[in-house]
C-alpha cells in the first residue's frame, strides 16, 4: 500500500515539473539580453557611423512597436543585419527599447 502512494505522489511531482518546464518554454523577452544585442548588432552603425544616430529614447514605445512590425525590417537598408537575428534575439532587443524609449518611466540612452 505504501509503495503505491509513493509511486502516485512521484508521479504527481514529475507531472507538475514538466508543467512547469512547458510554461517556463513561452518565449519571453529579456530586455538584459537586448540591451547586449543591441549593443553588439545595431549599435555598431547607428552610433553616428554609417546609419542615424539611435538609442531607445530617440523614440516612443508605439513607434519601437511600429519599426518592429511584421517584415517592416525588409525597407531598411540594414535587412540583411536583420535576417541574422534569431525572432527571440528580435524580441529581446525590442523590449530593451521599449524599455527606455522616451514615454517609458525610465528614458535611457545606448548605454
Amino acid at each position: 500500500m505504501n509503495r503505491k502512494w509513493i509511486f502516485i505522489f512521484f508521479t504527481l511531482v514529475l507531472s507538475l515539473c514538466l508543467f512547469g518546464l512547458g510554461i517556463a518554454g513561452d518565449k519571453k523577452a529579456n530586455s538584459r539580453k537586448g540591451k547586449l544585442l543591441f549593443r553588439k548588432n545595431c549599435r555598431v552603425c547607428h552610433d553616428g557611423g554609417k546609419a542615424q544616430e539611435l538609442g531607445p529614447y530617440r523614440k516612443k514605445i508605439k513607434e519601437w512597436e511600429s519599426v518592429f512590425a511584421k517584415d517592416k525590417y525588409k525597407e531598411y537598408a540594414c535587412k540583411a543585419e536583420w535576417e541574422k537575428l534569431s525572432e527571440q534575439d528580435l524580441l529581446d532587443i525590442l523590449a530593451y527599447l521599449r524599455a527606455g524609449a522616451a514615454d517609458s518611466k525610465v528614458p535611457r540612452g545606448c548605454g
